[in-house]
């Protein structure tokens, strides 16, 4: 249930576990469409999922989460939203290149 659930959970956005499968899910489907609108000849892989929140709403949920990921040899960070309608389908919503934290 994300720990976003709404039942017993004030609205809102929620920290939520990185390794959540829905979380995993989401982020696969965000690496999917990056790649798909690049045109670059090295395919993005998944790296980490270093920060991720959700917020459920009836039955979609959205999720905002920071990826590090790798072109290549360029390692490359995004942050990215991620929405997932009544059907399960998941659909990039944002997608922005980000300077790394260290």
């Amino acid at each position: 249930d994300l720990g976003a659930n709404r039942e017993g959970h004030a609205p809102g956005w929620k920290e939520v576990p990185v390794h959540d499968p829905e979380v995993q899910n989401a982020a696969n489907h965000a690496i999917k469409t990056i790649q798909q609108r690049s045109n670059s000849l090295f395919p993005y892989e998944l790296q980490e999922i270093t920060h991720a929140k959700a917020e459920v709403v009836d039955e979609t949920a959205k999720f905002e989460l920071r990826l590090k990921v790798k072109r290549g040899n360029k390692e490359e960070h995004f942050n990215v939203e991620v929405h997932k309608n009544e059907e399960g389908n998941f659909n990039l919503n944002q997608m922005n290149a980000i300077q790394p934290e260290y």
